[in-house]
């Protein structure tokens, strides 16, 4: 991830999390547990980035798409 993009961590009861932030937005992406399947989701906090929840295969791919959205 670029330099212009802030990481915070989060250790959740079911899942961790990392929430990514720059000027034009911040998303959070939750790591899989067992009720997300072996997936890694994105979710849009602020900015209306995405429409929806997207869900990804690995952590490459999801954090691939937020600097997409957040550069």
């Amino acid at each position: 991830m670029e330099s212009k993009i802030q990481k915070s961590f989060q250790n959740g009861p079911f899942a961790d999390a990392v929430t990514y932030k720059s000027v034009k937005g911040e998303i959070s992406l939750v790591y899989p547990c067992y009720v997300q399947h072996g997936k890694y989701e994105i979710y849009d906090l602020k900015g209306n980035l995405f429409g929806k929840t997207e869900t990804y295969s690995s952590v490459e791919q999801a954090e691939k798409r937020i600097e997409d959205l957040l550069s």
